[in-house]
């Protein structure tokens, strides 16, 4: 009798494990569905001094910008109304290494855009910053896993337009990892190479690393979308 008890408990044990096991794996599963579901906006700063220029035109530009571009927060900063403001852009030169950032400018996924003067600079320029390249090779498995963690994760960020460009056969592409290799002083020792937030992210091991280490820091420079509000709701 002593003998069953003991095999009785052994298997109950054995099971509850097992299930605690697949527990574990489905609520893993359903974390990366949310994830994966979660809308993040990324969040924009536009400085200038009404104290000299109001840029209402360049302004009116990033509103229009965002307007047609989905995932976008905006915030105006005046450094004429706010020693803060004035405190941050000062920050902002500091950790770029500037001298000073010259007014009006954009702040946002770790680029500074200064020294706008038109419409078409500033709204060329963000689409540049808003653009996530990823320079692969066919056939390299590296860069298909790539380009599916891409495609389950894209859409977390609408604002974001996701790039593949292959450099064997385009020397164009080749030419501008090369060129951003170079840049960031970087080696591409592996493929894919992924530029993006003023950066590069060398090789792609799995979602759980390297893709999450990409999610994290598009993640700082976001913020969950505000919900929509239904129609009729106030």
């Amino acid at each position: 009798m002593k003998s069953i008890g003991t095999n009785v408990i052994r298997s109950h044990f054995r099971r509850s494990s097992w299930l605690i096991a697949a527990a574990s794996t489905l609520l893993c599963a359903g974390s990366d569905v949310l994830a994966a579901q979660q809308v993040q906006c990324f969040t924009l700063e536009f400085f200038y001094d009404s104290g000299v220029d109001d840029a209402a035109e360049l302004r009116a530009a990033l509103e229009e910008f965002a307007a047609k571009r989905t995932g976008l927060r905006l915030h105006f900063r005046d450094l004429h109304e706010s020693d803060e403001t004035r405190k941050r852009i000062d920050e902002i030169a500091k950790y770029f290494g500037m001298a000073e950032v010259k007014l009006p400018a954009v702040y946002g996924l770790k680029n500074v855009l200064a020294d706008l003067s038109t419409k078409e600079q500033l709204q060329n320029r963000l689409k540049q910053v808003l653009t996530l390249t990823a320079y692969v090779r066919n056939g390299c498995p590296h860069c298909r896993a790539a380009k599916e963690f891409f495609s389950k994760y894209g859409s977390r960020y609408p604002a974001l337009k996701i790039v593949h460009r292959e450099v064997v056969t385009d020397r164009t592409a080749r030419d501008e990892m090369d060129a951003l290799t170079r840049r960031y002083k970087r080696q591409a020792v592996s493929l894919p190479v992924v530029h993006y937030c003023n950066g590069l992210t060398i090789g792609f091991d799995r979602d759980s690393t390297t893709g999450r280490r990409i999610l994290q820091t598009l993640d700082y420079w976001s913020r969950a979308c505000p919900a929509e509000k239904k129609a009729g709701s106030r």
